[in-house]
């Protein structure tokens, strides 16, 4: 194939995914250019247009990847959806800069931001909200869409991963994939803050700075386009630096220096450029203004009363990224009917999605220590007692037994959190998280897994022992990732699909918070459960 549209017309037994091998394509790519709602269900007899397999790149050419922080090099960049000939220095020849000292400013209605702080704090990011809108993977009000743990690229069939669609290595879940993403448009931040300067722009404009990151995150080749050509001329729209002027750079940002189209993956066509163009700066807007951006000034208080004040977890980044300031937990206190004595068993509704059927490519690694421990769906009621939304805890019991051990009761259980944090997550004793890992570390080199509780919401799980706990999952293996982080395997039950659930999808992974030396689990706070943010809540030895 390449990059034009043909058409097929569906015969009798035809599925959509046979449909696509064999014209080089994605199920993704089909549903999208025929509008298919369920990709499952087509018509024989129906014609459907075939689009080019590499659907807004340049044929047999991969979406372009960051290598890993620390390992960039001074070598040619991977390439994108362009052919040679773009201009990779310099200004396009008759365009004057409107100003090379003071910048200006864009008054263009979005007020100014802290660039670093925009890309601070992972999946959480207001980068990763912002840009994961135009993506497709996120919603203006932080929420996650079906995307985000896992899709199959239009453009080159590649597997993306987290709120910028990443492709590369090294990521171990889409929380890491974010992280890893958030450096990288770190390392280009510089070069477009001196040129929106030498433009007389000002980079800290929140619709230029997120319309460049989203521009980078499509292509880095336009990207590198738009700063060298586009933002001079930008700077001279009398329209000033307004979505509509925008979508005209970054249309122009994908020709060469000789003023032609250069984006096979479209046709070459500007009509389906500009459609895709004007969709992305289009989202980008309502996220930006979802998010309180719009009109100017640093008070907070204008963010629209929906949506929460941005306040990113600490994602404990690599060496090189800048810390984030550690948040200060208020401890809610226990109700007092639940006291430590309390013998009720500990458990809570856990809705999943029963839709979720995306397929998970397995974990690359796989842990130094591994339990040869079962996967159970607390929805399996063969092997579960009483299955369904509030037997997480039963299904755990049901998989360390057939691992060979006992959950004991929860009268004998190591609590490490203390309460619900004011700001989400909760408090934690050091002493008491040390004590779990400690008692799990054994328990994995014995060869036996060990159930534990974790946190996901707040304030709605007073029906547990500790009125803290919300749900349970079971820790089956340890490793060491490419950063040198420990990370902890578990087994899901909150949900019917194995991929999923199981310690082989490497969303399912712990790592070790230093500031408290709990453990935790990136993730959104809503959606269903298998993919939200845990923290551990406690532990529970086995006999």
């Amino acid at each position: 194939m390449t990059g034009s549209n043909t058409s097929y017309r569906i015969r009798q037994g035809d599925t959509l995914s046979a449909i696509a091998r064999r014209n080089n394509t994605t199920v993704d790519a089909l549903a999208r250019a025929n509008n298919i709602q369920n990709p499952d269900r087509i018509i024989a007899g129906k014609t459907l247009v075939i689009p080019g397999a590499r659907d807004g790149f340049e044929a047999n050419v991969p979406r372009p990847v960051p290598r890993p922080a620390g390992l960039q090099t001074g070598g040619a960049q991977p390439r994108d959806s362009f052919e040679a000939g773009t201009s990779q220095a310099g200004m396009a020849q008759g365009v004057t800069p409107a100003g090379t000292g003071a910048v200006s400013g864009t008054q263009n209605g979005y007020r100014n931001i802290d660039l670093t702080a925009f890309r601070q704090g992972g999946s959480n990011s207001e980068s990763a909200i912002v840009v994961g809108t135009s993506e497709g993977n996120r919603t203006p009000s932080g929420g996650f869409t079906a995307s985000y743990g896992g899709h199959t690229d239009p453009g080159n069939a590649k597997h993306n991963r987290g709120s910028f669609s990443y492709q590369g290595g090294g990521a171990s879940s889409p929380s890491h994939a974010d992280e890893i993403w958030n450096r990288e448009l770190g390392r280009v931040t510089p070069q477009y803050q001196a040129a929106a300067q030498r433009a007389g722009l000002d980079p800290n404009n929140a619709l230029l700075a997120s319309s460049f990151y989203d521009l980078h995150t499509q292509s880095p080749r336009a990207a590198q386009n738009f700063l060298n050509r586009e933002l001079p001329r930008l700077a001279q729209d009398p329209r000033g630096v307004t979505p509509e002027a925008l979508v005209d750079a970054r249309v122009n940002a994908f020709r060469n220096d000789a003023g032609e189209l250069r984006a096979a993956g479209f046709d070459h066509s500007e009509t389906r450029l500009r459609a895709d163009q004007t969709r992305r700066e289009t989202a980008l807007v309502r996220a930006l203004d979802a998010r309180g951006y719009r009109d100017g000034g640093s008070n907070t208080s204008a963010l629209p009363a929906e949506v929460p004040i941005p306040r990113p977890r600490p994602e404990h980044l690599t060496s090189g990224t800048p810390a984030l300031p550690a948040e200060v937990p208020i401890p809610r206190p226990r109700p007092e009917h639940l006291t430590s004595g309390n013998t009720q068993a500990a458990e809570s509704a856990t809705p999943t999605d029963f839709n979720d059927t995306a397929a998970i490519t397995p974990a690359a690694d796989r842990p130094a220590v591994q339990t040869n421990a079962p996967w159970i769906s607390q929805y399996d009621g063969s092997q579960v007692v009483r299955a369904g939304d509030t037997a997480c805890f039963r299904a755990v019991e049901a998989m360390v037994k057939q691992a060979g051990g006992t959950v004991t009761g929860p009268g004998n259980r190591i609590q490490v959190a203390t309460g619900d944090a004011s700001g989400g997550g909760v408090t934690v004793d050091r002493a008491a998280a040390q004590r779990g890992r400690e008692y799990i570390d054994s328990q994995l080199d014995a060869g036996l897994p060990v159930g534990v509780g974790v946190n996901h919401r707040s304030g709605q799980n007073s029906d547990n022992v500790d009125g803290i706990t919300d749900h349970f999952v079971m820790i089956t293996g340890r490793g060491v990732d490419e950063q040198g982080r420990t990370y902890y395997t578990f087994h899901d039950p909150a949900t019917n699909h194995r991929e999923r659930g199981a310690d082989t999808n490497p969303n399912n992974r712990f790592y070790v918070n230093p500031d408290t030396g709990n453990l935790y689990r990136e993730g959104p706070t809503t959606g269903a459960v298998v993919q939200r943010h845990f923290e551990v809540t406690m532990v529970r030895p086995n006999a």
